[in-house]
């Protein structure tokens, strides 16, 4: 049976993670299988995360059984959040990133969403970036929140204030949100960026 391009990136891969103990770089997998585009080589890799075949864990791609046994967590991405305008929040299933969380936390009460926008800069959440976000309706004042604004979704810090809520964002640029109610996502946990 003749093998595709994917099986033989699988196969590479997952026999260098049992050799090696960690996988390999985009450029190895190139050089070991012959294969000039990393764009491709990068499209074969996210296809088999889709498929649950692989987990990414800061850029890196891990066999998923590996992954799973190192108390990696897969995190189900959800769609887009805004950070800078809120924007229409769609629960809507992206694929899965890899997220190793700090001892006692559980995984089933995480998801992921994907960063638009620069409002967040000063925290280091960049557009493009995937926050992790514990879910909860609760957040202390000062913790970076996932939150819904009249069913509009945004990441800025929080505040319970007098009377109101302050959603801080963390651009000197960019104006604070203040409403009446605010409904908390969750607590931001983590950010990934990924640079291919």
């Amino acid at each position: 049976m003749r093998h595709s391009r994917r099986d033989k990136i699988y196969e590479y891969l997952t026999d260098y993670y049992r050799r090696n103990g960690y996988p390999p770089s985009m450029s190895a997998v190139a050089a070991a299988l012959g294969l000039k585009s990393r764009s491709n080589i990068n499209a074969q890799l996210a296809q088999m995360e889709r498929e649950g075949k692989l987990a990414n864990v800061n850029g890196k791609y891990y066999p998923a059984e590996a992954a799973r046994s190192a108390r990696l967590v897969m995190v189900p991405i959800l769609g887009n959040i805004a950070a800078g305008v809120p924007i229409t929040a769609v629960e809507n299933l992206d694929g899965y990133v890899g997220y190793l969380p700090r001892t006692g936390r559980r995984g089933n009460d995480l998801f992921a969403l994907r960063v638009k926008g620069s409002s967040m800069i000063g925290a280091g959440i960049y557009d493009g970036d995937i926050v992790i976000v514990e879910q909860t309706p609760y957040a202390e004042n000062g913790r970076i929140v996932a939150a819904m604004i009249d069913g509009e979704a945004t990441v800025k810090r929080f505040y319970k204030e007098s009377g109101h809520y302050r959603l801080q964002p963390e651009n000197p640029a960019m104006d604070p949100i203040i409403v009446d109610h605010v409904e908390i996502l969750g607590r931001v946990v983590s950010s990934m960026r990924y640079y291919d």
